[in-house]
């Protein structure tokens, strides 16, 4: 019998790791989150790096065409690097499995220097948590509405935030999910899937694809 995972992500963002995957897989594709664009002053904040936490900050930050001076660029992971990389340079790119990791490394990069973080409005700030107030500038680009809808019953089970973890709980109260393997992007996603149950819990040494896709194959082999 066919293996089924679930992602929680849009099928164009998946792509990448469904080239890895053995073809006797099936993937389900379903993201359980939507956002919107909050509206912002096209004369940004003159800041030395603009650094962003999700291909949706990328997406909606440049949809809106700020003004770009002579900024440095950083991402959160490779993911949220291509979506800036297709409008400037990314300069710093970190590890979105360990978010700690990966503010560290920032804030050594950055030094004395100042950082915009165009963000959700209901953004953690984690990256921030760890850069002294007076150098950090959040932006508010998008909001985030979750989506309760249904999804079929699979082997493993990947989420890619904790909203897509709370949307899916609550659209699926009776799942029995929390007995299945589940992958978590990051320790936030795992944190989440923790509360909702869950034990059996495995974080990607890296979010990219090869990497998530090796994860997946060894959860379907238990």
């Amino acid at each position: 019998m066919k293996k089924r995972v679930f992602i929680s992500r849009n099928a164009a963002d998946c792509q990448e790791i469904q080239a890895y995957l053995p073809k006797d897989i099936e993937v389900i594709t379903q993201s359980l989150i939507e956002t919107t664009a909050v509206p912002f002053n096209k004369e940004i904040p003159l800041t030395d790096w603009i650094f962003f936490s999700s291909s949706n900050g990328a997406r909606h930050f440049f949809e809106q065409h700020p003004i770009i001076h002579h900024q440095r660029f950083a991402a959160i992971g490779e993911a949220t690097a291509k979506a800036v990389e297709e409008f400037h340079q990314v300069d710093f790119v970190g590890n979105s499995a360990d978010i700690t990791d990966s503010a560290y490394r920032f804030a050594e990069a950055l030094g004395t220097e100042t950082v915009l973080f165009p963000i959700a409005e209901d953004s953690l700030k984690h990256i921030q948590s760890v850069i002294p107030a007076h150098q950090v500038v959040d932006l508010p680009v998008y909001r985030t509405f979750e989506k309760s809808e249904g999804v079929e019953a699979c082997d493993v089970y990947v989420f890619s935030s904790p909203s897509n973890v709370r949307s899916f709980f609550r659209g699926n109260p009776h799942s029995t999910t929390a007995q299945q393997p589940c992958i978590a992007y990051g320790k936030a996603t795992e944190e989440e899937l923790s509360k909702h149950g869950v034990e059996n819990i495995t974080i990607p040494a890296s979010l990219e694809a090869r990497s998530i896709a090796y994860t997946i194959i060894q959860a379907l082999q238990g």
